[in-house]
């Protein structure tokens, strides 16, 4: 469980991390820019659709945190996807919020940006009371009782997967289904304050569950996760960053 304490404006920061989760003053549109932006969403909610057999856009993220990457690509699915296209959003935790954390936490979301009210309430009513205990949610796999919830949003036309686990172990439960990736978030804490999960196997493995084409942005351009990504298979560029951030990483399999 994340471990928490709230500043004067109900912003959670991580105590086991010794950082913030987002910035009410610039979040949301640090999320379009870094996330979005660099997988060219929502544009390819469009464009790829003719290319999408089965009308199924794949996105992976690392380090699910208080949900807001989720919750403004679900916006602007919904916004932009044809009616009959789904998302399938997979998010590996190692720490996840209780439910009664992230009711705090959008509170705060639904005072800042309003505009996510819906898809905040809609997750809210669905996250289970009780992580990595007996829930609906949780499905039991042929070794026994994984770390998996699977829920259903907005009738069906987004799937939202969370594991939790440490990031390398959670991808490495998805190898079996060979299903690849449209996109990568990639937005665990800072590699200095989180150097467990920036690891070469993290990297690789993300190749493995990757396409020809697969994209990815994350808010850090440490070296370390520059050069690994590119050992794995990305071609990775440094891309002007927003407010004080002066570069963030965007990249794209070969």
């Amino acid at each position: 469980m994340a471990k928490l304490s709230w500043l004067k404006s109900g912003e959670p920061f991580s105590e086991q991390f010794q950082d913030f989760y987002f910035s009410t003053d610039g979040g949301l549109q640090e999320t379009e820019y870094v996330f979005l932006r660099q997988n060219n969403f929502p544009q390819r909610f469009h464009s790829n659709q003719q290319a999408l057999n089965n009308k199924t856009l794949r996105i992976a993220e690392t380090g699910f945190g208080t949900g807001l990457n989720f919750l403004v690509t679900a916006y602007h699915w919904l916004q932009n996807a044809a009616q009959d296209s789904i998302l399938e959003y997979t998010a590996i935790e190692k720490y996840p919020l209780t439910k009664l954390q992230l009711t705090q936490v959008y509170q705060v979301f639904n005072q800042s940006w309003p505009q996510l009210h819906s898809c905040c309430s809609e997750l809210l009513g669905l996250y289970p009371d009780t992580l990595l205990s007996t829930s609906p949610f949780l499905r039991r796999g042929s070794e026994g009782l994984e770390n998996q919830y699977e829920l259903k949003l907005f009738a069906g036309k987004i799937h939202l997967k969370l594991i939790i686990d440490d990031a390398t172990a959670g991808l490495k439960q998805l190898l079996p289904t060979n299903n690849k990736m449209d996109a990568w978030y990639l937005d665990g804490f800072a590699p200095a304050k989180n150097p467990e999960m920036w690891q070469i196997a993290l990297f690789e493995t993300m190749a493995e569950l990757s396409k020809s084409g697969t994209t990815l942005g994350t808010f850090t351009s440490a070296g370390i996760v520059r050069r690994g990504l590119i050992e794995a298979g990305f071609e990775i560029s440094k891309i002007p960053g927003l407010g004080k951030k002066r570069e963030i990483l965007a990249g794209i399999k070969k």
